[in-house]
């Protein structure tokens, strides 16, 4: 017995997605698809593993718990304080042209 195909629109909508989303999946590969006449259809098979392929649990919070350093303190973000160089006066300047620079 062949499998139940979905058409582009059809198969978008069972995903939850617009059909121009599908579309660009499976352009670029993330989804497998039949072509025969030159029409697209999709059978439950290839929407399912796409849908396994793509869903992303969230992390439980015993594993974030268990991820921080073990003195509980965490090193701040960034470079410290003195190890960036100060801009210069030319290069300040061009900065402030460019952020207040009307749009074209």
């Amino acid at each position: 017995m062949l499998p139940i195909q979905f058409t582009e629109k059809e198969a978008a909508a069972r995903l939850g997605v617009s059909p121009i989303t599908l579309r660009r999946e499976r352009i670029d590969g993330n989804i497998a698809y039949l072509k025969f006449r030159g029409r697209i259809r999709y059978t439950e098979a290839f929407l399912t593993d796409y849908l396994e392929r793509h869903t992303q649990w969230p992390t439980s919070r015993s594993e974030l718990e268990n991820s921080s350093s073990e003195s509980g303190q965490t090193r701040p973000c960034g470079a410290r304080a003195g190890l960036t160089p100060a801009p210069d006066k030319q290069s300040e300047h061009r900065l402030a042209q460019a952020f207040f620079r009307k749009p074209k």
